[in-house]
């Protein structure tokens, strides 16, 4: 047989085509090699990887189609902005007893410059798009401290994969953070927040690769910012990761089928526009009509009704010797096909199809009911993770560099109950961090039967929890989605203290008994027994 690579593919007979079919494999398996490490999906983005942190290229892409994605699915679109509305909407507020404190969580919060009463919802946002977030505590001279965000695509580096370089004995411990935007001409570092906590780190994270000190330039303060290294801002994160370098957010879990899906439905819309078409179908009855029609020119044909534009509720005048049909072509219904794509989106989002979609028309009331058990677990999980990264990480920070610029107390003494002796409480002054100290009070959830909570909590026909098991009456008031109790009991003094007294109320169901209570009926006259010597 002659050389096949010199032959055109015209040239090729059959019996050497069937010989090549056995030589040579044409079509692509649809295994991957069990030798690769990696396999690359149909939309060319890997999505398993040997090594626990992703490239920085992978990441980088990743987070930039979850971005992409958040903003033209409506199925992440709804479920980050439902989830953004837990964590941080209506109901969201940091609160302290201690006036202190609460000056500056106010100072923080509704500064201009920081304006997080709008951002904090933002923060939160793009925390589950590209799950990270980094924001950058600056410490001015005059103790305000100005807070910034920060991008992750700008934390990369040449020399650490991961952008950051982290302590070598403590994994889980970043100490620089390196920033680069070449669109902005910006190459620097700026420390984390343990350098500000353990300055002597500093040290440890100069002998690490990738680190210059002539990049920390920018974050350098003057000397009255000696206590925290010298530096006047830092970088303080909410670590999301399942204890790897960087994150990408789970959204990542649902790229390839909203891909899938979106295919689907485009070639659904084609589908359905081939569903409403309709052809005109004009047939003659006799040869010789037809003859006669393929023996006309074009321009007679165009002269005929035949070939005029058929338009709705026009008439049509045709021969005995033809008939006229509109046929459809009849195509298979592929309405509601797509439910296991979908349920692989809402699978990876951890929300059921009525939540993500809307339509809960197809669903029973007890269904519906079953799958917010799940969801509302993951809720409550995420707004715990969210407590303890603003209460530890956030407003702990906060209070650290005041403490070190302004001279902020460090600890609070409060007075609380620590044991029982013979049956009596015993109270002891302790020493708490100021974050101890906050309440965060979270968004109450409308599908929580506020009623029943109440009835459980406070009583309706048995006494209060407060009252007989003890429970703490702020536990049961932040429960129910109210907040500090105190700074409620000190708004109620101060209202009562500046408006006048209200009638008592009375009891409005005492009242319609006493209106609508029907009147005793008279008992009637007992009349003697016949034979008691009584009757006639």
């Amino acid at each position: 047989m002659e050389d096949l690579s010199k032959l055109n593919i015209d040239e090729i007979s059959d019996e050497e085509l069937e010989e090549l079919g056995r030589k040579y494999q044409f079509s692509v398996p649809w295994q991957y090699d069990p030798d690769e490490s990696t396999y690359v999906d149909p939309d060319t983005k890997t999505s398993a990887s040997p090594n626990k942190d992703d490239p920085n290229i992978t990441r980088a892409v990743l987070q930039e189609l979850s971005w992409d994605k958040f903003q033209r699915s409506p199925q992440i679109n709804t479920s980050v902005r439902g989830q953004v509305g837990r964590l941080a909407g209506y109901g969201f507020e940091t609160s302290s007893d201690v006036r202190e404190i609460q000056e500056v969580i106010e100072e923080v919060e509704l500064d201009p410059r920081n304006r997080l009463y709008t951002f904090w919802p933002k923060y939160v946002g793009r925390s589950f798009i590209e799950g990270e977030l980094f924001l950058i505590p600056t410490c001015h001279n005059d103790g305000f401290i100005e807070i910034d965000f920060l991008d992750p695509a700008a934390i990369e580096s040449n020399q650490q994969e991961s952008g950051i370089i982290f302590h070598p004995g403590k994994t889980t411990m970043p100490l620089i953070y390196c920033v680069k935007d070449d669109d902005k001409g910006i190459d620097e570092q700026i420390p984390s927040i343990f350098i500000a906590r353990y300055p002597e780190l500093l040290s440890v994270a100069s002998k690490q690769k990738g680190f210059d000190e002539a990049k920390l330039t920018n974050s350098k303060g003057n000397a009255k910012f000696k206590n925290i290294g010298g530096f006047r801002r830092f970088v303080v994160a909410w670590d999301k990761s399942f204890i790897t370098k960087r994150n990408i957010g789970h959204i990542r879990t649902v790229l390839e089928w909203i891909g899938h899906y979106d295919n689907l439905k485009k070639f659904e819309i084609d589908h359905k526009k081939s569903s409403g078409a309709y052809v005109w179908v004009i047939k003659f009855t006799d040869q010789r009509s037809w003859i006669e029609w393929m023996r006309m020119s074009d321009a007679d044909r165009r002269k005929t009704g035949i070939a005029a534009k058929m338009t709705p509720g026009g008439k049509f005048v045709i021969g005995p010797n033809m008939e006229v049909h509109a046929v459809n072509p009849n195509l298979t219904k592929i309405s509601d096909a797509d439910t296991d794509i979908l349920h692989m989106i809402t699978g990876g989002l951890n929300e059921d199809v009525g939540t993500t979609t809307g339509d809960t028309a197809r669903s029973t009331f007890a269904s519906v009911k079953a799958t917010r058990g799940p969801m509302s677990d993951r809720t409550a999980d995420e707004i715990s993770y969210f407590e303890k990264f603003l209460r530890h990480d956030f407003w702990g920070s906060i209070f650290f560099l005041k403490s070190k610029l302004n001279g902020f107390p460090e600890y609070f003494s409060v007075k609380e109950a620590v044991d029982f002796k013979n049956k009596k409480p015993v109270f002891k002054t302790i020493k708490r961090r100021p974050e101890m100290l906050i309440d965060i009070c979270f968004p109450t959830s409308e599908t929580i039967d506020m009623e029943a909570r109440s009835k459980a909590f406070f009583g309706s026909k048995h006494a209060s929890l407060h009252d007989t098991a003890g429970i703490p009456l702020a536990d049961l008031v932040r429960r129910m989605g109210f907040g500090n109790l105190k700074k409620l009991r000190l708004k109620y003094e101060t209202e009562k203290e500046k408006y006048p007294d209200l009638p008592l109320t009375l009891d409005a169901e005492s009242i319609q008994e006493r209106v609508q209570a029907e009147p005793a009926r008279p008992k009637a006259p007992v009349r003697p027994k016949k034979g008691d010597g009584n009757s006639d």
